[in-house]
């Protein structure tokens, strides 16, 4: 039976005029949040009163959002090559331009802070630093000692995500060729066989796993990525509400506090997302540009730098309050020197 609901989503929902650049700004400070706590030796505010954290919520829900955003792209895109050179430009050029700055600009400093000598070895490693991370995996973490005395041995451990999500872009792209994304029994066949894999069979204990996953919270964000998927495929079936936005909310502190590991809480985490940046009174922000990315790949090297640079005397709300300004600098000038300029380039390949 082919039906569609009055009050839906894909009636209420503008891919032009949506709160999506806020709700993505928001997540962002959350993950900031949480590391400003974590990288000093402190508990995430959120995980103190026992739910999850802020940093857990960021990401989880950049990972729906991604999936819901990128499979609308795979599906106006008209071409395989257009997609594919779409996602480069909106991942790579902002990351290069991150790795050669924290090599060259904030190694240096960080190591004029700690009294570390900069010779050939650091020098090398400066070099190997760029090179060896250039396709999104994190072969290098840190450059000479700088991290020796840090609570987190990573200059730069928010950068982990860009490989997998970038590894799901292509996925998707696959499965789009093979018709899944359109033949949405396909979809629903291969979230069932996510959710066994993520929720049943448990992958950090399956041997044939244990070489993609490193652990069960890397594990399931396939599982995010894909209900954002098939949450932009089935739309129109899924009732735009104020009772069930609420509904959902109640639902999802509830079992976060007492059944974290129930499969369902990322149904309803979606819910809340979607219903946010169909109705949330804050559109178009991306006029001002687009900064989540940008606070999302260097604010965790700013806290490495404060904390280096203060012995580890600052609270963490001092930290936070730090950098949140200098992440939005770094943000804007990202935006403006490096990825509006590379999406300029994004119609080269159309219709090829």
């Amino acid at each position: 039976m082919n039906f569609t609901i009055y009050n839906s989503f894909e009636k209420n929902y503008s891919p032009k005029k949506n709160a999506i650049g806020f709700i993505r700004l928001i997540l962002a400070i959350f993950v900031v949040i949480q590391h400003s706590f974590v990288l000093n030796g402190q508990i995430d505010p959120l995980s103190s009163l026992g739910l999850t954290s802020f940093g857990a919520l960021g990401v989880d829900s950049f990972f729906i959002l991604s999936g819901f955003l990128i499979t609308a792209s795979w599906l106006n895109s008209k071409s395989f090559l257009n997609y594919i050179w779409h996602r480069i430009l909106r991942i790579f050029p902002a990351f290069w331009f991150c790795l050669v700055f924290t090599a060259l600009i904030v190694a240096p400093v960080m190591a004029l802070i700690s009294g570390q000598i900069i010779d050939l070895h650091f020098i090398g490693n400066q070099a190997t630093y760029i090179f060896k991370n250039l396709a999104l995996n994190i072969y290098q973490p840190t450059i000479g000692n700088l991290t020796n005395n840090l609570v987190e041995k990573s200059l730069n451990g928010s950068l982990w995500t860009l490989f997998w999500e970038f590894s799901f872009y292509i996925l998707l792209a696959i499965s789009g060729i093979f018709g899944a994304l359109e033949k949405r029994k396909w979809l629903l066949i291969g979230f069932t066989a996510i959710y066994i894999l993520c929720y049943w069979l448990d992958p950090c204990k399956c041997t044939f796993f244990l070489k993609f996953f490193t652990n069960k919270s890397i594990a399931i964000l396939p599982y995010y990525f894909l209900i954002g998927s098939i949450g932009f495929t089935f739309r129109k079936y899924i009732p735009d509400s104020t009772f069930l936005l609420i509904f959902c909310i109640i639902l999802w502190i509830v079992d976060i506090k007492f059944n974290p590991n129930f499969p369902l809480n990322p149904f309803f985490l979606f819910y809340i997302l979607l219903w946010l940046i169909t109705n949330l009174p804050v559109k178009s922000i991306e006029r001002f540009g687009d900064f989540s990315y940008g606070i999302y790949i260097y604010h965790f090297l700013i806290i490495q730098t404060i904390i280096l640079a203060s012995g580890n005397y600052v609270s963490a709300w001092e930290i936070f309050a730090i950098t949140v300004p200098i992440s939005l600098l770094m943000a804007y000038i990202s935006w403006n020197m490096i990825e509006k300029k590379c999406l300029n380039l994004k119609n080269i390949f159309n219709g090829r």
